[in-house]
C-alpha cells in the first residue's frame, strides 16, 4: 500500500494553468493531450505548432471539475491527429473553440498512456467511467490500426482494477464462450463487456452466481456465457474481460492455469455448475439450454417419439464441403428441422436435401413397437442425400446433426471420412435412377456442386521400372495409359513392337499402382524379346486413362507426347508418321487425333464438333460406317480424343492438366481440349489415320451407373463451359 501511494505521489498532476497540457503519443499519427479550460466543445479545430496549414479536427472528452476556479472548471482530453514532417517536432497546439482560441504548450517529457489515464481518472473522480468510455469509443471507432487497439486496451487496463479471475473456459456449438471463475462486483444476469483477445470485441455476458466457501466475503463464483456476436471468442486466446461496475470499469483476468474445455465437455460442466447457481429465470433458462447442447452422445435414440436416424456415409470433400447420405424415419412429422453442425457452423439440410427410396429402413422398423402401425406402406422415401458447401474443418471440430423436436433438441454424432474414392462415390450414387427427375435434382443440387468443389489430389507416382528407357531423349515419347488388364497391355506393346516406326520410340506404360506388380514383369519380358525401350510406372490415384496420362506427363521431359489408351490399336502401318506430319504442319501448336473405329468398322470417334443450330457440342458420325468419312479432309474440331493423339507436353501443362471434377474420360478430354484451345492449341481431326478399339465394355449391370456418371459429367461440363460454347461461331 505504501508503494502504491509512493507511485501515485510520483505521477504529475493535471496542469491547471490553462496554458500547458500533458501529452502521450499513440503510434505515429495520434496524440492524447490533457489539461483544463474555462469551456470546451466536443469537436475542435487544432493547429499543430499554431500553423494554420496544419489544422486538424480533434475529438474532446470533457468533465466538470469540482470546486475549481472559473478559468479551470472544465477538464478535457483531446485526441489529436498528427501529420507532421519527420523532422518537425510538435511543441504546442492552438485550440479553436466558441470563445477565444487557446495556445497550449506540450509539457515534456511525454507521459505514458497508463499514467495519463490515471491522472485523468483521479481528476474526473466519479465521471472517470464516462471519460474512459469516450476515449475507448473514439479509439476503437477511428482508423483501425494495431496501435489504436493496443491503446484502447491500455486505457481499459489502466482504468480497471482487477475484480476477479476466469478459471475455466470453453465454447459451445452455438458460438458462445462458457466462462467460470470468481469476481467481487460482477453483476449477475446480463452485463455488457469488452473482451481482449487478439483485438477488442464487444459482447454480452450472461451469468449466474455460485457460492464459493474459499472466497469468504471477498467475492462470489460465477458461471456464464459470453456472446460476442459474429466474431466469436476463442477461449484459449481470451486474455481479459472488462465490465462496468458500480463505480467504474473492472477487469476479469484469465488465470494463467485456466482450464480450457473441449466443446463436447462444456455442456456437462454447465450442468454441474448450475446445481447451486442463482440468477433470474431468463438467465437460468438460457444456461440450462446451453447445458443441453451437443456433448458427443447420440440422444436421438433416447427420444420417446417415433424418430430415428442413421448414416450411410459422411464425407468431408477435399476442397471444401460436406456430403451426407443416410436416412431419417419420422412417420408422424415430429422433426421441425435437421441441421448439420460443424463446430459453430450450422446449415439446415431438410429443406435442401434430395430424398432417396429406402425400403430396407421401412422393413427394419415395421415390427418395432415405437413405429408399429405408424409407417405408411406406400412410402419408402426415408433416405436423403445432401452436399453442403463450406470451408474444410479441423479434425478436432465436432460434426453432428441437430434435430429440433418440438421444444427440445436431439443430437446425432457424425464421423466424416476425409476424402472419397471413385468407388465410394459410385456406391453412393448407385441408388439413383438416371431416368428420374429425382436423379436430375440430386445432380443439380448436390452431386454436381460437390464434383466441382472437389480438389482431389493428382496421381502420384509410387513405382518406376526402366527397361532400356533413355531419359536423355527429349524428342518424343509414346505414353500408354494402362488399366488393370495385363493382357490388354501385352497386346498393345506387342503390336507396337512389330511396327517399324513405333519400335524405335521411347514408351512409357502408366498403370494404377495396384496393377504395377503384374504389368511390370510382362513389360520386361516383351522389352527383352522385342528390344523396345520401356518405362513402367505405377501411380496412386489412377482411376482412368486420363489419370494415367497425367502421371506419365510428370515423369518425362519429352517435348512431344503420343498418347494411346491400352486397347486402342492401329489398323495400318505408318500411323505415327502421319500424325506427326500433321502435327509439324501446325508447328506443334495442335492436338491431332485420328478416326477411331469399333471392331465392326463403325465409327467410335471422328471429332467433337460444334452444332451451330443447337449451340452445343456433338460427336459426329458415332455408329456410322467408316465409309461415311472416307475421303474427308483433315479439319479443326472443338475437341480431339485423348485415347489416341499427338500433342506437346507444354500445351497440356500450360492448360493446367486434366480437371479432377469429372467421373469419365469423355468430359475430361473435352475439358482439356477447350482449355488448350483458349491457350492457342486447337484440336485437329485426321480422318486418313484409323485406329481400332474394342466395343463399349459397359455391361448391362453397370449401364445405369454409366448413364448416371454421364449425366453428372455433362452437368459439370455445361456449368463450366456453356457460356463459352454459346458464344462460339
Amino acid at each position: 500500500m505504501q508503494r502504491s501511494n509512493q507511485v501515485a505521489q510520483e505521477l504529475p498532476s493535471l496542469p491547471l494553468d490553462g496554458e500547458s497540457v500533458l501529452v502521450t503519443s499513440i503510434g505515429e499519427d495520434l496524440a492524447l493531450i490533457a489539461g483544463v479550460a474555462d469551456a470546451m466543445m466536443d469537436k475542435v479545430d487544432t493547429l499543430l505548432n499554431g500553423d494554420p496549414s496544419m489544422s486538424m479536427k480533434a475529438e474532446t472528452i470533457c468533465w466538470n471539475r469540482k470546486n475549481a476556479p472559473p478559468d479551470a472548471t472544465i477538464g478535457f482530453v483531446a485526441i489529436v491527429p498528427i501529420r507532421l514532417a519527420s523532422k518537425v517536432r510538435l511543441r504546442s497546439v492552438v485550440v479553436r473553440r466558441s470563445g477565444p482560441p487557446i495556445r497550449y504548450t506540450l509539457i515534456r517529457p511525454v507521459v505514458s498512456l497508463p499514467n495519463l489515464i490515471q491522472i485523468v481518472c483521479a481528476d474526473a473522480e466519479e465521471q472517470s467511467s464516462y471519460v474512459v468510455d469516450r476515449i475507448i469509443q473514439t479509439l476503437i471507432n477511428g482508423k483501425a490500426t494495431q496501435k489504436r487497439t493496443d491503446a484502447a486496451l491500455s486505457v481499459l487496463t489502466s482504468a480497471s482494477p482487477t475484480d476477479g479471475w476466469i478459471e475455466v473456459a470453453g465454447s459451445i456449438d452455438t458460438g458462445q464462450a462458457f466462462l467460470q471463475g470468481w469476481a467481487s462486483e460482477l453483476p449477475s444476469d446480463t452485463v455488457r463487456i469488452l473482451a481482449e483477445e487478439e483485438g477488442v470485441l464487444v459482447g454480452e455476458f450472461k451469468s449466474a452466481s455460485v457460492p464459493r466457501n474459499d472466497l469468504g466475503e471477498q467475492g462470489k463464483g460465477f458461471v456464464g456465457l459470453l456472446d460476442t456476436g459474429k466474431y466469436a471468442v476463442h477461449p484459449g486466446k481470451l486474455k481479459k474481460l472488462f465490465f462496468r461496475g458500480r463505480d467504474g470499469w473492472r477487469t476479469l483476468n484469465v488465470y494463467d492455469r485456466c482450464v480450457v474445455l473441449s466443446s463436447t465437455d462444456v455442456p456437462a460442466h454447465i450442468r454441474s455448475g448450475l446445481t447451486q447457481a442463482s440468477a433470474s429465470a431468463d438467465t437460468m433458462r438460457v444456461l440450462r439450454r446451453a447445458g443441453e447442447r451437443f456433448d458427443g452422445r447420440d440422444t436421438v435414440s433416447d427420444l420417446k417419439v417415433p424418430v430415428r436416424i442413421g448414416m450411410d456415409m459422411v464425407v468431408e470433400v477435399t476442397g471444401g464441403g460436406m456430403l451426407v447420405v443416410g436416412w431419417m424415419l419420422d412417420p408422424e412429422g415430429h422433426v421441425d428441422s435437421l441441421t448439420l453442425c460443424t463446430g459453430a457452423s450450422r446449415q439446415r439440410i431438410d429443406n435442401v436435401w434430395t430424398r432417396l427410396p429406402r425400403k430396407d429402413v421401412s422393413t427394419a422398423f415395421q415390427h418395432n413397437s415405437l413405429f408399429s402401425g405408424r409407417l405408411d406402406p406406400s412410402r419408402n422415401d426415408h433416405g436423403f442425400l445432401a452436399f453442403i458447401p463450406g470451408p474444410p474443418s479441423s479434425a478436432e471440430t465436432p460434426v453432428y446433426f441437430e434435430l429440433a423436436v418440438g421444444e427440445t433438441f436431439a443430437f446425432y454424432p457424425l464421423t466424416p471420412l476425409r476424402g472419397m474414392s471413385r468407388r465410394s462415390l459410385e456406391r453412393l450414387i448407385s441408388p439413383l435412377d438416371p431416368r428420374t427427375a429425382a436423379a436430375a435434382a440430386a445432380i443439380e443440387r448436390h452431386i454436381g456442386p460437390m464434383m466441382q468443389a472437389m480438389a482431389s489430389p493428382a496421381p502420384s507416382v509410387a513405382e518406376t521400372r526402366d527397361l532400356g528407357f533413355d531419359e536423355t531423349d527429349t524428342g518424343k515419347v509414346l505414353v500408354i495409359a494402362a488399366g488393370v488388364d495385363v493382357e490388354e497391355v501385352s497386346v498393345t506393346l506387342s503390336l507396337l513392337a512389330l511396327d517399324s516406326e513405333a519400335k524405335d520410340v521411347q514408351i512409357i506404360v502408366s498403370a494404377p499402382v495396384e496393377a504395377f506388380d503384374s504389368i511390370a514383369p510382362e513389360a520386361e519380358r516383351l522389352a527383352r524379346f522385342y528390344g523396345i525401350k520401356v518405362r513402367v510406372i505405377g501411380a496412386a490415384g489412377v482411376q482412368d486413362a486420363c489419370d494415367a496420362f497425367e502421371a506419365a506427363i510428370h515423369m518425362t521431359r519429352a517435348e512431344t507426347l503420343i498418347l494411346l489408351a491400352a486397347g486402342v490399336l492401329p489398323r495400318q502401318a505408318g500411323w505415327i508418321s502421319l500424325l506427326e506430319r500433321a502435327y509439324r504442319n501446325r508447328s506443334g501448336k495442335a492436338l491431332v487425333s485420328p478416326t477411331i473405329l469399333y471392331e465392326d468398322n463403325s465409327i467410335r470417334f471422328a471429332g467433337t464438333w460444334l452444332d451451330i443450330e443447337a449451340q452445343k457440342l456433338v460427336d459426329r458420325y458415332i455408329g456410322y460406317p467408316r465409309d461415311v468419312v472416307h475421303g474427308s479432309q483433315s479439319a479443326e474440331v472443338i475437341a480431339g480424343s485423348l485415347a489416341c493423339c499427338i500433342v506437346s507436353r507444354e500445351a497440356i501443362e500450360s492448360a493446367g492438366g486434366f480437371s479432377r471434377s469429372y467421373l469419365s474420360t469423355n468430359e475430361k478430354a473435352r475439358d482439356l481440349c477447350l482449355k488448350m484451345r483458349l491457350g492457342g492449341t486447337p484440336a485437329v481431326w485426321l480422318p486418313d489415320v484409323e485406329m481400332i478399339s474394342a466395343d463399349n465394355d459397359v455391361d448391362m449391370s453397370a449401364l445405369p451407373m454409366h448413364r448416371l456418371a454421364q449425366k453428372i459429367d455433362r452437368w459439370s461440363f455445361d456449368r463450366k463451359w456453356s457460356l463459352l460454347i454459346n458464344n462460339m461461331r
